[in-house]
């Protein structure tokens, strides 16, 4: 088995955040806001150079015409769904949590090179193995299955490679609740030297009576990343494949 680089992650503060149902005019006529259910991290943001992408797995095809002089990125941050406390039941249906990229001083836009996870699903019915994938050196879940399965659920996708936009969508399926630890990381490509900036959006849908559409609240220090400034020192280290 060859060894696959794998970028380690340290510790990353994380920070409890309210979910906001706004007022509607079929619906419940005031705000309501729904805490403790889901942290998101600060998060981490690393400088990477042209030969690191391909040895973290990131698809040659992209990797071909890319020139060595352009800045690239990883920001990687993580999101955990708790379960209800007592008293109430509402469950996560899914949730997105989206990255706008930009360039505050003009010029060529920042774009998604790669994102992790990319996709995950299982097979209903079927006996499931579980495996680690490093596509983008950070461990992330994925699930083998054998054959004769009634129909596979995906319960991550990953939307927006090479846009400005990048997006994960993730949904409750039989056997994968939306409970729990999601690390999401995503690789960046810039123009030398511009300042680039990230922002981040979480929105998640709960059952109860009645399907509860929110978004979360995040902070500043969440919601809006200065790459170039929050760079922090990698640790890489080799994986067997």
């Amino acid at each position: 088995m060859e060894p696959v680089t794998s970028l380690v992650l340290p510790i990353l503060p994380g920070h409890d955040v309210d979910l906001v149902v706004p007022a509607t005019l079929q619906g419940r006529t005031t705000e309501e806001r729904i805490a403790r259910r889901l942290t998101v991290t600060e998060p981490f943001v690393t400088r990477l150079a042209l030969d690191q992408l391909s040895e973290l797995g990131v698809d040659p095809v992209l990797l071909a015409p890319l020139p060595s002089g352009d800045d690239y990125f990883v920001v990687a941050f993580v999101t955990t769904f708790r379960p209800a406390p007592d008293g109430d039941s509402a469950s996560f249906v899914d949730a997105r949590v989206g990255i706008r990229l930009t360039a505050p001083n003009g010029g060529r836009q920042p774009v998604t090179l790669a994102l992790s996870p990319d996709t995950a699903s299982a097979a209903s019915g079927s006996s499931l193995r579980f495996a680690l994938a490093v596509p983008l050196g950070v461990v992330e879940p994925t699930v083998e299955y054998t054959a004769g399965g009634s129909r596979e659920e995906r319960y991550i996708t990953a939307y927006g490679l090479g846009s400005s936009d990048p997006e994960w969508l993730l949904r409750d399926a039989p056997g994968h609740p939306l409970a729990g630890d999601v690390l999401l990381a995503v690789v960046v490509r810039a123009p030398t030297g511009s300042a680039v900036r990230a922002e981040v959006v979480v929105a998640a849908s709960l059952k109860r009576l009645r399907l509860l559409r929110s978004r979360a609240e995040l902070p500043s220090r969440l919601h809006t990343i200065d790459l170039p400034a929050q760079v922090g020192h990698a640790v890489f280290q080799g994986v067997a494949e």
